[in-house]
């Protein structure tokens, strides 16, 4: 059984006659089709007749880039309904390898304050996920500290969210990149992430 790479609230480019639309998916059937929502469709949309070729351009969640060919289905302006594509390859434009983790997190406000806690899944040297039920959006700015090891201090950082997927429990997971790592902190995340369970 292949990974499933799509998921609802995905964010996708949709090119169809050489014009580019964004889109979010709605909903969809695996192997049939793929409901989206576009966030700027024109009246050339509406001319174009079912069967027609189009591409389909997202970065999935595990880092691959997906550069898709497949065809309309139906449109009903601003949604559109896509064929679920035969063949799905993508190509890995992640920097750096990704580990699984589990350390529980203090969220911290700006005066260094507990706002909330979640749960680190997988750490990078770029970066890492969080899953919390706090709310946030794509750009904002986090601040979090956990504990690996009982025998050292609480390694504490600042990132930037660029990502976000629902998670299971009311939860959220936040694809979180570093802001301005210090050479310590990643010295800290290479050794951290060469025994992750210590």
């Amino acid at each position: 059984m292949a990974k499933e790479i799509f998921y609802t609230g995905l964010r996708i480019l949709v090119e169809i006659f050489e014009k580019k639309y964004q889109g979010v998916i709605m909903e969809f059937s695996a192997g049939e089709s793929i409901s989206i929502r576009l966030s700027n469709p024109d009246a050339t949309l509406v001319h174009i007749m079912p069967d027609t070729e189009c591409k389909v351009k997202f970065i999935a969640e595990d880092g691959m880039a997906y550069n898709i060919d497949t065809v309309l289905l139906k449109r009903k302006i601003p949604n559109i309904i896509i064929k679920y594509p035969a063949k799905t390859e993508g190509v890995s434009i992640r920097k750096h390898h990704r580990v699984s983790t589990s350390y529980w997190t203090s969220i911290m406000d700006e005066k260094n304050e507990k706002i909330g806690d979640g749960t680190i899944v997988d750490m990078s040297l770029g970066g890492c996920k969080l899953m919390t039920m706090l709310q946030y959006k794509a750009g904002n700015h986090i601040q979090l500290s956990f504990e690996y090891d009982e025998n050292s201090s609480p390694v504490a950082f600042k990132g930037i969210i660029r990502n976000i997927k629902q998670a299971p429990y009311d939860t959220t997971y936040y694809g979180i990149e570093y802001e301005q790592p210090s050479e310590d902190f990643i010295k800290t995340i290479d050794e951290l992430l060469k025994n992750p369970t210590a």
